[in-house]
C-alpha cells in the first residue's frame, strides 16, 4: 500500500474529517494492515485538530497583540 498509505495519513493530517472518515469506513476492516491505517489516519486527525486549534489561538494572540499595541 505504500505511498497511498502515507497520502491518506498526511490528508487525514491537513484535513481532519478526512481521517475520521477514513477510520469510520476502515477502522473495523478485518483486514489488519487496513485496520491499521483507519486507526492511524484517526490518531493523525486528532493532531491536525490540536494543530489547527493551537494555529489559530497563536492567530488570534498576535491579532490582538497587533491591535492593542499598534
Amino acid at each position: 500500500m505504500g505511498w497511498i498509505q502515507w497520502l491518506v495519513y498526511i490528508l487525514s493530517l491537513f484535513i481532519p474529517p478526512f481521517g475520521f472518515i477514513t477510520f469510520w469506513v476502515l477502522g473495523w476492516n478485518k483486514d489488519g494492515e487496513l485496520s491499521r491505517v483507519g486507526q492511524w489516519s484517526l490518531v493523525a486527525s486528532f493532531i491536525g485538530v490540536f494543530l489547527w486549534a493551537v494555529l489559530g489561538a497563536a492567530g488570534a494572540a498576535i491579532g490582538w497583540l497587533t491591535g492593542l499595541f499598534g
